[in-house]
């Protein structure tokens, strides 16, 4: 199979410019990946319709509407409801992570991130939409 450049669109919704910074910059290494960010909810559900992300990363506690939210406007819209969503937290009990998964997402992800485990999931998640 041939990867062509940008092959994949992934959406990062998070307030945090450092974990911010240190996803784009593991997910830039790789030419396969259109790499979208937003520091706020709503800027990021506008991106989320508007380019249709094939994976989008969303952090729980954000200001204004937390990723609750955001999930429940994405799995409202049609172009959305069926993208891959994984939850990026701090919010690191197994309590939290099974709230995380039972809302919708689709896996979680916890801080700080440890970046084997993140590039892992995004592979995963990535295969699977490119399969759909």
């Amino acid at each position: 199979m041939t990867i062509k450049k940008n092959e994949y669109t992934v959406l990062y919704i998070e307030d945090n410019p450092a974990n911010l910074r240190l996803v784009s910059q593991l997910l830039g290494r790789r030419d396969d990946i259109n790499m979208l960010s937003a520091e706020e909810p709503l800027l990021g559900l506008e991106l989320a319709l508007e380019h249709e992300p094939d994976l989008i990363l969303l952090d729980i506690n954000l200001p204004g509407i937390n990723g609750f939210e955001v999930l429940k406007h994405l799995r409202q819209r049609d172009t959305t409801r069926d993208k891959p969503v994984i939850a990026v937290s701090a919010n690191a009990m197994p309590k939290d992570v099974k709230k995380g998964l039972d809302a919708g997402f689709n896996d979680y992800v916890t801080k700080p991130i440890d970046v084997k485990a993140l590039l892992l999931t995004v592979e995963k998640h990535l295969l699977n939409a490119h399969e759909k």
